[in-house]
């Protein structure tokens, strides 16, 4: 493309890998600066995190400038953010101040949005895909004069724009349904209405069972395969997009799913463990990957929406943070983690009323989210047409 130049991440911006502070020391923790970990990244402006620091803390690791581009590089590849003030950010992210005599810091963000099969490929072959900063800082990205990336970028906010307001509706209705379950259920962690407790051992029927993993040589085309990325909201979403693998008739028997399964990531990263769906509405025969284990509960005593939505309180997530087993760069839980969850039942009456509305907001849901692949398909068209000098 005329006028326009390709180079290397480390030549048109620092690379800075990101840092945790020691977590046993508060006086690190509970500040005003963002600690941005890869739940964090939006694939827009940065909101909210999770975790603040200090001034003390944000001495301990590295500290970006607003209009750093921050990239996921550990476990789920890509993700990604812009900042519009300082932060800090853990190990499995890698930033790119970007050099402004180059690159046009928005331009920059939304070229980065296109590193995933560089990402891919540059990846570690294990069960936890990583790239480590010196791999990352040697990817390319194709960019013409700062006149014309201002240009660009001035058109892909507006088609940006559309489909971060469906976004913002969904995770909305999401608010919703959970002020919804505190106002029916109180919080679980106090156990409020005296609900008898149970161990989910005692309430599963079939599993929890591991899923299947097949080598790479073996994707390309046969039967859809779930994975960690095929998660939205606690829905298996888009298996028109999944990966798709060939199986002996025996594999497909053993790890198709069902409806009303539940299904549990079981290796990735710290924040991403126990992240949980409920298997509804799949167009084919589809089975579930390694990284995660199934379930199925005994719908006389529990709801699986319910269970679901229930899964997704605090006051699980701490069993599971307290279960876990942490290694560099990954931590998992077993099937026996899983089964020694503590749940909280109330009358399934009453669990019955939540998932009536639980599936009324999820028919919103599906709405916005039609929507938001509508305009998001229009913005990777732009974004398309842009890097390729077309538009």
């Amino acid at each position: 493309m005329k006028g326009w130049t390709t180079s290397k991440l480390k030549d048109v911006a620092k690379v800075i890998t990101g840092k945790t502070p020691q977590t046993s020391n508060r006086e690190y923790y509970d500040g005003n600066i963002p600690f941005v970990s890869p739940a964090d990244l939006n694939e827009s402006i940065l909101g909210e995190t999770k975790t603040y620091l200090t001034d003390l803390g944000a001495d301990q690791v590295y500290r970006v400038p607003k209009d750093t581009v921050l990239v996921s590089c550990i476990g789920n590849l890509g993700k990604i953010t812009i900042v519009d003030r300082e932060v800090c950010f853990n190990q499995q992210i890698n930033g790119l101040v970007f050099d402004k005599n180059k690159i046009f810091p928005k331009y920059g963000f939304y070229c980065a949005q296109t590193l995933k099969p560089q990402l891919e490929k540059a990846s570690s072959s294990t069960t936890l895909p990583i790239v480590n900063k010196s791999r990352f800082s040697d990817l390319t990205i194709n960019f013409p004069p700062l006149e014309e990336q201002r240009r660009i970028a001035s058109i892909l906010d507006k088609a940006d724009e559309l489909r971060q307001k469906r976004k913002q509706a969904i995770v909305k209705l999401d608010q919703l349904l959970q002020a919804t379950f505190i106002d029916m259920f109180g919080d679980p962690s106090n156990n409020p209405n005296n609900y008898n407790q149970y161990e989910l051992d005692t309430l599963i029927l079939i599993g929890p069972q591991n899923g299947l993993y097949k080598p790479a040589t073996m994707y390309g085309e046969g039967i859809p395969i779930v994975r960690i990325d095929g998660f939205k909201s606690g829905d298996i979403i888009d298996n028109k997009g999944f990966k798709r693998l060939s199986l002996e008739q025996s594999d497909i028997e053993k790890y198709q799913l069902n409806k009303f399964d539940l299904v549990i990531n079981r290796v990735n990263s710290p924040e991403y463990i126990g992240k949980t769906a409920l298997v509804r509405n799949l167009e084919e025969p589809t089975v579930f990957e390694s990284n995660m284990m199934r379930f199925s509960v005994d719908t006389k005593k529990l709801n699986p929406y319910f269970l679901l939505f229930f899964l997704k309180q605090q006051f699980v997530l701490n069993q599971i943070a307290n279960k876990r087993k942490d290694a560099v760069n990954q931590s998992s839980i077993n099937q026996q983690d899983v089964k020694s969850l503590v749940i909280n039942i109330p009358p399934i009456e009453k669990q019955l009323l939540f998932a009536n509305f639980f599936e009324k907001v999820e028919i919103n849901k599906h709405l916005f989210y039609k929507q938001y692949v509508n305009f998001n398909n229009l913005f990777k068209s732009l974004q398309n047409k842009a890097f390729s000098g077309n538009l």
